[in-house]
């Protein structure tokens, strides 16, 4: 599994020792970081999110590509293979508009649509801009511009609250109470809810953390 500390190791560390990488040194960068991704699946989220920094829309579709072409599935925190490794239709006679809507082409990239959704969510928050101006991006102190999301923490979250939403309903109304004002309750509550991302949650959850 790649981890960001052995992206840091074997791919950044020949060029910690300045600021602005020149086109050649980005250049080795990115070719290391897909050939990694290609035989090694990304470990978790925090490095899903890091190695962000590193790639352009172009880049991502590459690492898809090159993730297929050994029979895995694109989204790279994923460790199984595509759901077919061949398009069935590949060699079947098909109106081009057939051809270009086929509704279950992703299967030849991703094991499920899930990581299709995954995948794409991810790649729209990448930036077009070429590694080399990104001054600083291989440092340790380089703050990202837009913090990165993934899909499956957001469904998770909106999960989190819907569930707190259907427990609240199935509470017993008192007599006084009417369907308007438990409505209007409930959205008051909700208005202060933040949701707060820990980059680096403790492995028991709150109870592990200092009081």
């Amino acid at each position: 599994m790649a981890t960001v500390e052995e992206i840091e190791e074997t791919i950044l560390k020949p060029y910690r020792n300045h600021r602005q990488l020149a086109i050649r040194e980005v250049e080795t960068i990115g070719i290391n970081l897909i050939d990694l991704l290609i035989t090694k699946d990304v470990h978790d989220a925090r490095t899903m999110k890091y190695i962000a920094r590193f790639l352009t829309k172009q880049d991502y579709t590459d690492l898809v590509q090159e993730r297929n072409l050994v029979k895995r599935c694109g989204y790279p925190l994923c460790s199984k293979s595509q759901a077919r490794v061949r398009d069935p239709f590949a060699n079947v006679q098909m109106t081009n508009f057939l051809r270009q809507n086929n509704p279950y082409a992703y299967l030849t990239e991703y094991c499920t649509k899930a990581h299709f959704r995954c995948s794409q969510f991810y790649q729209f928050q990448l930036s077009d801009e070429a590694l080399f101006a990104r001054v600083g991006v291989h440092l340790d102190d380089y703050l990202p511009s837009n913090e990165m999301q993934l899909l499956e923490e957001v469904l998770a979250r909106e999960s989190d609250v819907k569930q707190m939403i259907r427990g609240m309903t199935d509470l017993k109304l008192a007599e006084d109470d009417s369907k308007e004002e438990m409505e209007k309750d409930m959205i008051d509550m909700l208005a202060e809810i933040k949701i707060v991302e820990i980059n680096d949650p403790c492995s028991i959850g709150d109870l592990g953390r200092d009081q």
